[in-house]
């Protein structure tokens, strides 16, 4: 999405410079590393400042993505105070805060960031909910995910080689991360799923990788040949295989939203996911694709099954979702938006 935005914001009209590629993310949470990330964006901040000064140049705005708990604005801060400039953020948000609570110091320095910003950007309905604890509404501005097609057709210059095994098999797709917690959720769904409808004719390529790949194989042991374990993929390479598919299989447990669905819409494949935190804002229920109940039973399956057995539903949702996607989810019409919210910012 950091990518997206940027893109967008030149969509926009604007010069847009990446100025700093600092990470002030951190893994553990002692005050040590709070200290040596507000150490290390004073230090990034004064070259910067430098910089722009030497060349005789002051942006007009900061445009920070996703600060959180983990990882706040300190560099944003800084160069906005020092510099007397307006400071947006997008998609910001919180994280866990341990068992005993380490995280609270972050979390108060990401909130002093997002309350500085004249106004923050949010994506989702949790985002929002958060934001409205400790920052007045009109500090909050809604956009729904977008996508950039053209980042896309640029990626699908690379050709996949074919991972499908022959046949007339429905061709489903699952791109995810294998790790623990929501996404290994995700895998036990769709294996357990699959399960119940192996009497049907479908094969399943697999995209992804990470520490629970032992565990998703032993998900899928039952399957034989009919599931391929493609590995990690490269974004070119996961976007040649959506082009290929017919089903973006993903059930998406606890997403924020889920850009792998957007990206599949781009090209037409219709999503089968369950109805759960973010997932619908990116897919609509029978229009680019299928919500399932999380709290019916086998109603994954059911509607897995549903789509595998019904061409014409496949071909009358996938041109939903490309449609939704290139239409209502473009590139131009986030364009639009941000230019809206920063031109009344700047205005003022």
């Amino acid at each position: 999405m950091a990518r997206m935005l940027f893109a967008a914001l030149e969509h926009a009209g604007y010069e847009v410079e990446l100025a700093s590629k600092y990470i002030s993310y951190s893994k553990r949470h002692a005050k040590e590393h709070m200290d040596a990330r507000i150490a290390g964006s004073h230090e990034e901040a004064q070259l910067i400042i430098d910089q722009w000064q030497e060349n005789g140049t002051k942006p007009d705005l900061w445009f920070c993505y996703h600060p959180y708990d983990k990882s706040p604005d300190w560099l944003g801060m800084e160069i906005c105070e020092r510099l007397n400039i307006p400071m947006i953020t997008a998609e910001p948000c919180k994280t866990g805060q341990g068992p005993n609570g380490e995280w609270v110091p972050w979390r108060k320095e990401s909130q002093r960031g997002i309350k500085m910003a004249a106004m923050n950007i949010v994506m989702t309905h949790s985002d929002k909910a958060y934001l409205s604890t400790f920052i007045d509404d009109e500090k909050v501005v809604w956009m729904p995910p977008f996508i950039d097609r053209e980042l896309l057709i640029e990626a699908n210059d690379f050709d996949a080689p074919a991972l499908w095994p022959d046949g007339d098999a429905v061709k489903l797709l699952c791109v995810g991360m294998m790790r623990p917690g929501a996404k290994l959720d995700s895998y036990k769904v769709l294996a357990e799923s699959l399960q119940s409808i192996e009497q049907l004719n479908w094969s399943l390529v697999i995209a992804g990788g990470g520490p629970g790949m032992e565990e998703v194989c032993e998900l899928f042991s039952w399957a034989d040949k009919r599931v391929v374990f493609a590995g990690e993929k490269s974004p070119e390479e996961v976007i040649s295989l959506m082009a290929e598919a017919d089903i973006l299989a993903w059930p998406g447990c606890r997403e924020a939203y889920g850009m792998v669905y957007l990206e599949a819409a781009c090209f037409g494949v219709p999503t089968v996911a369950l109805d759960n935190m973010g997932v619908p804002l990116v897919v609509e229920h029978q229009r680019t694709g299928l919500l399932a109940d999380p709290n019916e039973e086998n109603g994954y399956a059911r509607a897995l099954e549903q789509m595998i057995i019904d061409p014409k539903l496949r071909t009358n949702l996938g041109a939903g979702a490309k449609d939704f996607a290139l239409n209502e989810r473009s590139a131009t019409s986030a364009a639009e938006r941000l230019k809206t919210i920063i031109d009344e910012l700047l205005k003022d």
